[in-house]
């Protein structure tokens, strides 16, 4: 049995924003907003990890669900070295 690569799971492969993203279990009690804030320290940027995954209705999210999380975006105009 060949295993599936999470690209393969969620869709078309974004090397740009998907190079060093999480992959997240949906429990019970989660909120796109405390992910983001627990994966940005950000609780606004939840609009990322709900485009990334498709979501239209937060409400709607079943328990087990396998979200992506995307790597942060870099803040404009600031630098930050690997």
């Amino acid at each position: 049995m060949r295993s599936i690569s999470p690209y393969e799971r969620f869709g078309t492969l974004s090397p740009r924003t998907d190079a060093f993203m999480v992959e997240h279990v949906w429990r019970a009690g989660d909120t796109l907003t405390g992910l983001a804030h627990r994966y940005y320290t950000d609780w606004r940027m939840w609009r990322l990890i709900a485009d990334r995954n498709l979501i239209i209705d937060a409400r709607t999210i079943p328990v087990g669900t396998q979200l992506l999380i995307p790597q942060r975006p870099l803040q404009y105009g600031r630098y930050e070295s690997t």
